[in-house]
């Protein structure tokens, strides 16, 4: 049988912002920012550069940027010679 301290130990997992699913409006915006970031930079929304941005705009996002003008600044130019 367990003992408390370990019973509380299963029940108090610590879950960081990475694992909690983005709900519909999250994608939305980030989906919205994804689109005017590649528009932008005149990047494929199919190509492998459009993926980088997709990942980074999501990270982004999860860390705590909402603003889509910091988006842009923060993705940079990725994929640009």
């Amino acid at each position: 049988m367990l003992g408390r301290e370990e019973r509380q130990s299963m029940n108090t997992q610590v879950f960081s912002v990475h694992d909690h699913p983005l709900a519909p409006e999250d994608l939305n915006f980030c989906k919205a920012a994804f689109d005017q970031i590649c528009a932008a930079q005149g990047v494929d929304p199919h190509s492998d550069d459009a993926g980088e941005i997709a990942a980074l705009i999501i990270e982004l996002y999860r860390q705590g940027v909402r603003d889509s003008r910091q988006l842009a600044v923060m993705v940079g130019q990725i994929g640009q010679p």
